[in-house]
C-alpha cells in the first residue's frame, strides 16, 4: 500500500495549546475555590473543573489519533488510520470522489474541531452521511462517496493522492475487500450497550453530586459543631466540626468506586452480580442522603 501523510503539525500545536489553556483556567478556578468560603459557588466551580477533566481526556484522545493519522491506498482499498481506528473502504465501493469546492449545498459537521483538526461525523450535500478524518476545513477536504456513507479526508499531497486514486480505480482490484471499521478493543465492550447498567451507575453518580451540592448550599449556615451520629433514641450522641459533614458523601463515593469497579470486573461472566453491585451502590447513595438530611434536620 502507498502511504499518504496528513498535515499534523498545526492540529497538534493548536490542540496542545487548547489543553494548556484549559489547564490554566482550571488552575485559576481551583485557586479561587480555595481562597473563598465554602458555598454553593464552590460546588459550581468544582463541577466546572470536573467537566473540564473529561474534556481534557477527550482532546488528548483526539490528539493521539491525529499523531497517528495517515491514509493508505492500493488497488483494493483505501484505509484511513486515525489512532487506533481504521476505516476500510474497498475501491469497488467508491462511487464518486468529490472535492469540497464541488459541494454546492450545506455541510454539517459535529465533532472535534479546532485549527488543523476536523474529526467527527455529519452530513454533506450530495454525499449524504459522512465521517470526517481530516486536518483542513470541510470545504477543503476530499470526499470519498460509497453507498450509504461518505468519508472526508485531507491528504497533504491532495493532487498526487487524487491522481493515484483515479489510476487505481481504472486498474481495478486484485481481490475483494469488505468495507468496515476496525475500532479499539474497549469500544466493543458489551457494557457500553447496557442501558440498565449504565443507567444505575449514572443515577448513583448524579445522586451523589446532588448531595454534595446540597451540603455546600447549607454549609455557610451550619454551626461550628454538628451531630455526626444518633443513638437508638434518635438523639445525637456524637458531635464534630461542621466540615465533617462531608465524610457522608465521601462514604458514598468510596462505595460507588468500589461497587462500580467490582461490577465492571464481573460483567463478562456474571452480569447479574454486576447489576446487584451497581444497584446496591445506588441504594447506598439514597441511604447516604437520608443520613445527611438527618444531620441537617438536627442542626
Amino acid at each position: 500500500m502507498t502511504e499518504w501523510k496528513t498535515q499534523k503539525s498545526k492540529g497538534l500545536i493548536s490542540g496542545s495549546g487548547l489543553m494548556l489553556f484549559i489547564l490554566l483556567i482550571d488552575t485559576g478556578l481551583i485557586l479561587l475555590a480555595t481562597e473563598r468560603p465554602l458555598t454553593i459557588g464552590t460546588f459550581v466551580i468544582s463541577m466546572a473543573v470536573l467537566i473540564s477533566l473529561f474534556l481534557l481526556v477527550l482532546i488528548g484522545y483526539w490528539l493521539y489519533g491525529l499523531a497517528r493519522s495517515r491514509y493508505m491506498l492500493d488497488r483494493n482499498a483505501l484505509v484511513i488510520q486515525w489512532g487506533a481506528v481504521k476505516q476500510i473502504i474497498p475501491t469497488t465501493q467508491i462511487q464518486r470522489v468529490l472535492t469540497g469546492e464541488e459541494i454546492k449545498g450545506n455541510i454539517r459537521f459535529y465533532g472535534g474541531m479546532w485549527p488543523g483538526h476536523w474529526v467527527g461525523y455529519g452530513e454533506v450535500a450530495g454525499a449524504g452521511q459522512t465521517l470526517f478524518y481530516a486536518t483542513v476545513p470541510p470545504r477543503a477536504q476530499v470526499y470519498i462517496v460509497t453507498p450509504g456513507l461518505s468519508y472526508g479526508i485531507s491528504p497533504a499531497d491532495k493532487e498526487g493522492f487524487l491522481a493515484s486514486l483515479r489510476k487505481r480505480l481504472e486498474m481495478g482490484p486484485t481481490q475483494l475487500v469488505e468495507q468496515g471499521s476496525l475500532l479499539p478493543g474497549f469500544a466493543h465492550w458489551a457494557i457500553w450497550r447496557d442501558r440498565l447498567g449504565l443507567g444505575m451507575m449514572l443515577a448513583s453518580f448524579v445522586i451523589l453530586l446532588a448531595l454534595v451540592g446540597l451540603l455546600c448550599f447549607y454549609f455557610p449556615a451550619l454551626p461550628d459543631t454538628v451531630p455526626l451520629h444518633f443513638g437508638v433514641t434518635g438523639s445525637p450522641d456524637r458531635l464534630g466540626a461542621r466540615s465533617n459533614i462531608f465524610i457522608v458523601p465521601l462514604i458514598g463515593l468510596a462505595t460507588l468506586l468500589c461497587n462500580g469497579t467490582l461490577g465492571a470486573l464481573a460483567y463478562r461472566r456474571e452480569r447479574m452480580v454486576s447489576y446487584l453491585l451497581w444497584g446496591g451502590a445506588a441504594l447506598i447513595q439514597i441511604l447516604i442522603w437520608k443520613a445527611a438530611l438527618d444531620i441537617l434536620g438536627a442542626v
